[in-house]
């Protein structure tokens, strides 16, 4: 049995692929695509590796999974299907075309808070939607910051967060409906399953939820249980959206005031368990804790308060302590537990790998697995506090003086750091 998660390096974001299968005859999916060029300098590299390793003319990718429209998830996956589409527009022979995906997972802002939000978007002007190179429009952020500043007295080191963050759910929202209309072309032209393949209500394509998708589902062998969004969830999103515009206008400022804290789109990112052969994988997305917990008690997975186990957790959020406390790693405890992240944003936090060491004991054995050197994150996590104008002392605030004292201390966990990370949960190994 192949079951493997080789996650890849992609800056703040996540690109994971997910190998099953058997090694003579192995499944492929894309989990995310990290943001900027992580699909042209690691996706498209590694993805063409595969293809040639395998000796193939092309390379059918099972499944590609966008988990919410952050920027640095979903940038790749759009440019991977803009790639598909153009080659057929360009009228590139099909045994010339060399990768092809069978289905999307994709829970788009028209699906999450109506077809209302996407009248709204038409209103606004392409380029305040339009990401640059993978990245928020700068000019769009620096309106932004000027804005909180003038208008709402928020100080300035809090306004350039604010606004990058605002500005970065507006361009995900343009990447998003972008990936809708190109997955679209090519299920016209029978290239790709239905959107959200094989879920479905009244015979239509559906919003991945929890209750929509009660019965797990497999692909080639492979099940996926979801645990979130839930529709409740979704619902109330929905409604709470739909009254602040009433109050407020439908205005460009209201509307990006009420993203500020990114709760639509980590509310709604998919949450789900693959397993196979016995072996589970929980991939977290951007999920809040509580929200993955409340998931697994209502599947049955969490029973009272014994700890649940998996081989493998991909720790929501690239390890942001606002998503996590001490008590989720002393609920669900895993084999590996997989931080993506290059030190942006300060992800992975110090303070969640703090709860996770002490929540596990020093007995505990078990793997940390970074997709960037600790030299690489804190460089980046050092660079994320100047930026907020917090001070920096290397003893208390680095990686390094974080696991070298773990280490002191008597903590058992073995410990990788940078790509590649081939992580396998089955008796076969990814030999391409």
């Amino acid at each position: 049995m192949l079951f493997t998660l080789e996650p890849l390096q992609a800056a703040e974001g996540d690109c994971l692929l997910l190998h099953w299968g058997s090694a003579s005859n192995p499944n492929l999916a894309v989990i995310d695509g990290g943001p900027g060029r992580i699909y042209e300098d690691k996706l498209r590299p590694r993805l063409t590796e595969i293809l040639t390793r395998r000796g193939l003319n092309r390379l059918d990718i099972d499944l590609a999974v966008v988990s919410h429209i952050d920027l640095d998830h979903i940038v790749g996956i759009k440019k991977l299907f803009s790639a598909l589409k153009k080659e057929i527009e360009d009228m590139v022979p099909a045994n010339r075309r060399q990768l092809s995906v069978k289905r999307l997972w994709h829970n788009t802002f028209n699906d999450i808070l109506g077809d209302g939000i996407d009248r709204y978007y038409r209103t606004l002007t392409a380029s305040v939607q339009a990401s640059v190179g993978g990245e928020p429009n700068p000019s769009v952020v620096n309106d932004l910051e000027a804005a909180l500043v003038r208008r709402h007295a928020t100080p300035p080191a809090q306004a350039m967060v604010m606004a990058y963050d605002i500005a970065r759910v507006l361009a995900g929202h343009g990447e998003g409906r972008t990936l809708r209309s190109d997955h679209q072309f090519l299920f016209n032209r029978n290239e790709t399953a239905a959107l959200n393949s094989p879920f479905r209500r009244n015979n239509a394509p559906t919003l991945i939820t929890a209750e929509m998708t009660r019965t797990p589902v497999k692909i080639d062998g492979l099940e996926f249980t979801v645990l979130g969004p839930q529709e409740v969830e979704i619902k109330a999103l929905q409604t709470a959206f739909d009254k602040y515009i009433k109050k407020e206008g439908l205005t460009a400022q209201a509307v990006l005031a009420a993203y500020a804290d990114q709760s639509v789109n980590n509310l709604s990112s998919i949450v789900c368990i693959a397993g196979m052969g016995g072996k589970q994988i929980l991939l977290a997305g951007d999920a809040r804790g509580d929200k993955i917990l409340e998931g697994l008690r209502r599947t049955g997975h969490l029973v009272g308060n014994a700890p649940l186990h998996f081989d493998i957790l991909k720790v929501p959020h690239h390890g942001s302590d606002n998503n996590v406390d001490a008590d989720f790693f002393k609920t669900i405890i895993a084999d590996t537990y997989v931080f993506s992240g290059d030190g942006k944003h300060g992800n992975p936090e110090r303070t969640t790998l703090d709860w996770l060491v002490k929540a596990r004991g020093k007995n505990a054995k078990y793997s940390i697995a970074l997709t960037y050197s600790i030299t690489e994150i804190d460089a980046g996590r050092k660079l994320d506090r100047k930026k907020k104008k917090k001070p920096w002392s290397s003893a208390r605030d680095s990686l390094k003086a974080f696991f070298d004292d773990a280490k002191q201390n008597g903590y058992q966990f073995t410990l990788q750091e940078g790509a590649p990370i081939q992580i396998d949960l089955g008796d076969e190994k990814v030999g391409y």
